[in-house]
């Protein structure tokens, strides 16, 4: 099951089938690119043609020989060459503006992004009505680490070309590197709406909105690793990937912190809920209630615990509680429950249910569920439409009861719909306020809103851990409802098959991953990244043979895939085939220089060879991503046998603290870092 368009949040984790898409959380916020189609590089060079020499003088003849020379070279690929050449060009002529920008274009070929970044803008300067250089151009200070360069120049291509889908996704990714995650949702937006194929953007849209959800979570647990937030980010991570008890160690680790923070005990009774510890869930959600006795959520997590139990009448008067609370919270719990409920238990449950329930909505709210759950769909809309009745004779009945809808006590007293009409109203909202609007329309999922005024907080930052939450919440639900329209507009389409895929490996159900990857290459046999993902699958079952070859087609139908050349690396440091992964993880950090994995596979595979000064800076590179101390390791391996002591002997200091950190192990169980990582003690 993919999580419903009515993804819930309760406490602290939306409460849906533990499904976050394939993204990877990482260390920074900057956005990996491949590295530009050479069918868009030899685009720009048909562009680009040197200028006709006026006289036949030698030099003007020598200038035209090396230009010809120089393109010649990059559409054989031979990019060394050709900045060779474009360089000699330059030489002759320094104000040439079409050998600036191929001397870029050469240099961006060959991974020189700072070079290539310079030698394009100046070329540029002459030049701007050229589009894909300007693209380019943007990219390259992307890769460099200056996104606000590149948001100038994606900006101006736009305007040269608003339908240029790789600058419209630079720039997104500009945005995200900057924190800017408004605008960059907007952008993402605007690309699925250039996208005719809705199941393509329906998919791709729902894994950039979890991508933002997964980079602003990883980030709070990394700002805040001493704070209950900090814990509560990691244990939401962890509980949506369904390790239970991992996530519950979280949540009591945020509860050391801060006892009384609500939603906490919540959480961690849902944990133990799913993990099958019922005394301790039940012993949770009555803290819960302790601190706050309308809690709306610790009442549905009694109720779900009684649904496991099979005690009906106790599930009802749950629910009747939440009722008795807030009629609207109630109607929006539709993914109710989110524990396993089979047709045999929901049957046992019907004929256990009280014949008069006192309280009738409730009642009909968990016969809509438990019909639902037996297979009787006729009676479960029945009890639906019945509960739908009772609704709005509440709501006609509060209407005309409250003195005012915008009283500034319903924020208090559980009124969403009128504290956010309250907090809208308002012309100017502090930030204490705004991030009540913000979890006031979570609660009533109107998601698009909640994240548009969250992501406006300037203190999503260090200063502000709770907005930075519930904005991670708000677009997890915003990629569910992607991933829900996706499955239900388009049951059968490839892209389909590859979410089901993805949701599979992230629950580690190998063999079903592999049997969806299988399915949607049936359908798009060329498509590079399902052959990437299938070759991945392979290899976390073992599988070793088929992994190469799903990783090899992969790269003939698309060289250019960073990861791609990143796994068939890992595969033969696995086969101790440690040249052949040189060559294969050097490329993958041509076309991407941010890979960190890549990076620590690469100084492994020099420490195997006993190339100790080559591996060392590839280690450097990739220890800000260390989480179980294993580069660190490397690092006090390298060290020691170059004779630098001291060097060692801190490396192997910060190796052992990590091994220690029970933070640093959850984050990596967050991230897939697997058992397969290379070890050398």
């Amino acid at each position: 099951m993919f999580p419903q368009e009515n993804c819930q949040p309760r406490s602290s984790g939306f409460l849906c089938p533990p499904f976050f898409g394939s993204i990877r959380p990482l260390a920074t916020h900057a956005r990996w690119f491949n590295l530009l189609s050479y069918s868009l590089i030899l685009s720009a060079l048909c562009c680009i043609a040197s200028r006709p020499a006026v006289s036949q003088s030698s030099a003007d003849v020598q200038l035209a020989s090396r230009f010809r020379a120089g393109q010649s070279a990059m559409q054989t690929g031979d990019f060394a060459q050709a900045a060779e050449e474009f360089k000699r060009v330059l030489a002759l002529d320094p104000g040439l503006a079409e050998a600036e920008i191929n001397l870029g274009l050469a240099y961006h070929s060959l991974g020189e992004y700072n070079l290539a970044a310079h030698n394009l803008s100046l070329g540029l300067q002459q030049k701007p009505e050229l589009v894909t250089p300007t693209v380019i151009a943007g990219v390259d200070y992307l890769k460099s680490g200056s996104p606000q360069k590149a948001v100038l120049l994606l900006d101006h291509a736009l305007k040269l070309d608003p339908k240029n889908r790789e600058a419209r996704e630079a720039l997104a990714s500009a945005y995200l590197n900057q924190q800017d995650f408004g605008a960059a949702t907007q952008e993402f937006h605007k690309l699925a709406d250039l996208d005719p194929d809705k199941a393509e953007s329906w998919f791709k849209l729902g894994h950039e909105y979890l991508d933002i959800s997964a980079r602003l979570a990883y980030r709070g647990a990394r700002l805040y690793p001493d704070s209950a937030w900090g814990h509560r980010f990691l244990g939401d991570l962890l509980f949506q990937r369904s390790l239970w008890n991992e996530s519950a160690r979280e949540y009591g680790k945020a509860l050391a912190a801060d006892p009384k923070q609500s939603g906490l005990h919540t959480s961690l009774g849902e944990a133990y809920l799913h993990a099958g510890k019922v005394a301790d869930a039940n012993a949770e959600f009555h803290k819960e209630l302790d601190l706050d006795p309308g809690n709306e959520s610790a009442w549905l997590g009694l109720a779900e615990l009684a649904i496991k139990e099979e005690k009906a009448g106790s599930a009802l008067e749950a629910v009747s509680k939440v009722w008795q609370i807030s009629p609207e919270f109630l109607s929006l719990q539709r993914e109710f429950p989110t524990v396993e409920l089979s047709a045999d238990t929901a049957k046992r449950l019907i004929t256990e249910f009280p014949a008069q329930p006192s309280n009738e909505p409730a009642a009909h709210f968990l016969l809509a569920t438990l019909y639902g759950g037996a297979n009787q769909p006729a009676q479960a809309d029945e009890q639906e439409r019945a509960f739908r009745a009772a609704l709005m004779a509440w709501q006609s009945e509060s209407h005309h009861t409250r003195t005012a809808s915008s009283s500034p006590a319903s924020c208090q007293q559980h009124r969403y719909s009128d504290c956010a009409d309250l907090l809208r109203a308002r012309k100017e909202l502090t930030a204490a306020q705004r991030l009540t609007l913000g979890k006031t329309l979570v609660v009533l999922r109107r998601y698009d809103e909640a994240a548009a005024g969250l992501s406006r907080l300037t203190g999503v930052s260090r200063d502000n851990d709770q907005a930075s939450y519930w904005l991670a919440l708000s677009y997890r639900a915003l990629g569910a409802h992607c991933y829900a329209k996706l499955e239900e507009q388009y049951p059968h389409s490839w892209r389909t098959h590859q979410l089901r895929g993805e949701g599979y490996a992230l629950r580690n159900d190998l063999d079903n991953a592999i049997k969806e990857f299988q399915a949607a290459i049936h359908l798009q046999p060329n498509s590079a990244e399902l052959h990437e993902a299938l070759g991945d699958a392979y290899m976390s079952r073992q599988r070793d043979d088929d992994a190469q070859k799903e990783l090899q087609k992969a790269v003939e139908l698309n060289p250019s895939r960073a990861r791609v050349l990143y796994l068939l690396g890992r595969l033969y440091i696995k086969q101790r085939e440690n040249q052949k992964a040189i060559a294969y993880l050097r490329q993958a950090l041509r076309i991407d220089p941010d890979l960190m994995e890549a990076n620590s596979l690469l100084g492994s595979a020099y420490i195997h060879l006993e190339q100790f000064s080559n591996a060392i800076p590839e280690l450097q590179k990739a220890a800000p991503s260390d989480h179980y101390g294993n580069v660190h390791y490397q690092l006090f391996v390298a060290y020691r046998k170059l004779g630098q002591s001291e060097l060692a002997k801190k490396a192997l200091a910060r190796s052992q603290e990590l091994r220690r950190s029970s933070l640093e192990h959850d984050e990596a169980l967050v991230m897939g870092e697997n058992s397969d990582a290379v070890q050398l003690q």
